[in-house]
């Protein structure tokens, strides 16, 4: 074992995870070892729509080809290398500390369209909305399906962290039949912001009452995330952090209701955090009209805009 790994027990689950001393926090605060558990892998051959009902996630290795991956990684990174945020070569994706972002996009519509622009990016497209994850989500649904035409592209610097939240309260006009595919855009240690699932949390009560009839741009007042620290949330409902690294042609898939974020990103070589949340629901089904067309209005109808990694990564923003 080498000097810097850790054995931790899980002492609710008797079992064993190895850990990196420091790779966990939660806005700086240690996550304790005994409240994190690795994910448990699927493969195509089981019966996945038991499988994301019964867990209420899917972690599949290799469902994208990685080659494809690591081409769309290293256009988002170009551009954000082209408004100074990456240093050279922009291939490594390291933060520069700097940025001109908003030099050349000074207003939220221009911010909005640039990371538009990133965002439709065929070689992006073909990974995130490609037939490889089409065919996994008809063999979910059991029936034919599409995508919402936005994507949540997302770029993490260290120190930043997505809040803990559960999806429904943001894309609920439409069907419920609906999931989100969490895709990584190049390796992700666990380390490196990577993300979390709280243990059956797609099976409390509590949180489904709370948020089921709460829409954030008919509520502007109301917060879509949960308040309450993960942590303590974790400790109250007697729940456990799932997580994992991930590589590139791996994804995650999971419910509106199952409660999750992604820790902090305490990488310390400067190494940004990509990935992109699509959705997918069956065809048969109507479609929230927020995120599909060729311009979608997203939330606040600022489309791209409304994201905060449409801002430069000099800013933070407090979650809405």
């Amino acid at each position: 074992m080498s000097d810097n790994m850790i054995l931790v027990i899980d002492d609710r689950e008797s079992e064993m995870y190895f850990q990196s001393e420091s790779s966990f926090t939660l806005q700086g605060q240690l996550v304790p070892p005994t409240l994190l558990k690795k994910m448990d892998e699927s493969n195509l051959s089981e019966d996945l729509p038991s499988k994301l009902n019964r867990d209420g996630y899917l972690l599949i290795r290799k469902v994208y080809d990685p080659d494809d991956v690591i081409k769309a990684r290293n256009m988002v990174l170009q551009c954000l290398y082209d408004v100074g945020e990456v240093k050279d070569p922009y291939e490594s994706g390291t933060f520069s500390g700097f940025s001109n972002r908003r030099k050349f996009y000074p207003s939220t519509k221009e911010l909005g369209e640039f990371w538009k622009k990133i965002s439709e990016m065929e070689q992006l497209r073909r990974v995130i909305n490609g037939e490889k994850i089409t065919k996994v989500m008809n063999s979910i649904f059991g029936e034919q399906t599409v995508h919402f035409s936005f994507a949540w592209l997302r770029a993490m610097i260290q120190g930043k962290a997505s809040p803990v939240h559960i999806d429904h309260p943001y894309m609920n006009r439409g069907t419920d039949k609906l999931v989100t595919c969490w895709t990584p855009l190049g390796e992700i240690a666990e380390n490196d912001g990577t993300i979390y699932v709280l243990e059956k949390s797609h099976l409390w009560k509590e949180i489904r009452e709370k948020f089921l009839n709460i829409d954030i741009d008919s509520n502007p007042s109301i917060l879509g995330h949960i308040e309450e620290k993960p942590l303590e949330l974790v400790n109250r409902k007697k729940s456990i952090f799932l997580t994992s690294s991930f590589n590139p042609g791996d994804c995650l898939i999971f419910g509106m209701f199952i409660v999750h974020g992604s820790f902090d990103n305490n990488n310390r070589n400067g190494k940004i955090r990509l990935s992109c949340d699509t959705r997918f629901q069956p065809k048969s089904e109507p479609m929230d009209p927020r995120f599909s067309g060729s311009t979608p209005e997203a939330h606040r109808g600022l489309g791209y805009g409304c994201l905060s990694s449409s801002l430069p990564l000099t800013e933070v923003v407090k979650p809405k």
